[in-house]
């Protein structure tokens, strides 16, 4: 992961969105980890703000956790007028499956 701090464009966006994901999930959230161009320091104009939102079960059906995101994304997308996407994946098939976007977060992720 990266040692990048949270940009401050995202940051008040990103404490919003961590108080939602946390109400939505609980105990259930293992982190959530910004990745993209925001992380890299290479946002533009029309970045959106990526999120990977990492669950400590087991197993997960994404389709069912991203419309329970869906309303969370949607509304801070909304009030500060950027793109906002969540991906929720489960904390073992981050850590143990290897994907061009899971090795990109590994990379270039800031954990939140």
């Amino acid at each position: 992961m990266s040692n990048r701090k949270i940009p401050e464009s995202v940051a008040r966006l990103t404490e919003d969105f961590i108080t939602h994901v946390d109400k939505l999930h609980g105990e259930r959230l293992d982190k959530v980890i910004l990745y993209g161009s925001y992380a890299r320091g290479e946002e533009r104009i029309d970045s959106d703000v990526d999120y990977l939102v990492i669950l400590n079960d087991d197993e997960i059906r994404t389709f069912k956790e991203i419309s329970n995101l869906s309303p969370v994304t949607f509304e801070l997308s909304i009030q500060y007028s950027v793109s906002v996407s969540a991906i929720p994946v489960s904390k073992s098939k981050f850590m143990q499956e290897w994907s061009p976007l899971y090795h990109n977060v590994r990379n270039e992720g800031i954990v939140i």
